[in-house]
């Protein structure tokens, strides 16, 4: 039989729970991982709001997408679908065929608008640069952060 002496419980209290240093750092540790998910909501809208600025500054200056020397207007589509993509464009309605850019959302987020298996077209009007007001809304896969773009006649912002 093994005997314990004064010396061995008071070891074993001192070993019992979490000191206050270990408490800090687990909680500073959780702290920043929600932090990066939320950065990566952040960076994914900061990118959409700058192609949709790109693509007015575009129909503003009259960027001629097609090279028949009229310019054209410039527009956005986001299809919320299998693999969430955004196209950039030119013309007054889409066109595959007037697609320049296609760009795939990364893995951290999701459109939550345009919903699902629907796309919304965002064109801006050759030379006045104005659009039909709408709402982009992304979204992490767990649904812990998210981020709304909102295009109103002449202006973009994001939330």
């Amino acid at each position: 039989m093994k005997q314990f002496n004064n010396s061995t419980i008071q070891q074993f209290d001192a070993e019992k729970g979490f000191s206050l240093l270990e408490l800090i750092i687990s909680l500073a540790i959780i702290a920043l991982l929600g932090s990066l998910a939320g950065l990566a909501a952040d960076t994914t809208a900061r990118e959409i709001t700058g192609q949709l600025r790109l693509a007015q500054r575009k129909a503003v200056s009259g960027e001629d997408g097609d090279l028949n020397g009229q310019g054209d207007s410039w527009g956005i589509r986001f299809s919320n679908s299998s693999d969430d993509t955004y196209r950039v464009f030119y013309g007054t309605v889409y066109n595959s065929a007037s697609t320049t850019a296609t760009v795939y959302l990364p893995s951290s987020a999701v459109f939550t608008n345009p919903t699902a298996d629907t796309s919304i077209d965002i064109i801006f009007t050759k030379l006045s640069g104005t659009t039909t007001p709408a709402t982009i809304s992304i979204t992490l896969p767990d649904g812990s952060d998210s981020r709304t773009i909102t295009i109103a006649t002449s202006t973009i912002s994001m939330q």
